[in-house]
């Protein structure tokens, strides 16, 4: 009960901005883990691939480095499938899908 009540407060006094951080870098890198699997990259041959150190995927994906848009987009560009989808992306394929 004790442990529970110290978790309350916690995420009672995080600021609102950093829940959604956590929740949204959390999304990414499982999104990343997933398609990496699917493809059967381990973090090294992604590195490879990018052109970057390995220690510096590792970064990405333990979340001790912060992800641009712009590797995010190389990201995707390697793994041959969307890693963020954003509302305005569904909305365009929902209204393709109404005029198709």
């Amino acid at each position: 009960m004790m442990r529970s009540k110290v978790a309350r407060r916690i995420q009672e006094e995080t600021p609102e901005e950093v829940r959604i951080f956590v929740r949204q870098y959390t999304d990414i890198v499982v999104r990343i883990n997933r398609l990496m699997e699917a493809k059967g990259y381990t973090q090294k041959q992604l590195a490879e691939k990018m052109n970057k150190k390995p220690s510096e995927i590792n970064k990405w994906l333990k979340g001790n480095h912060n992800l641009t848009l712009k590797t995010l987009a190389k990201l995707e560009a390697e793994l041959g499938e969307p890693i963020i989808f954003t509302s305005e992306e569904q909305l365009r394929k929902k209204r393709r899908r109404q005029i198709a």
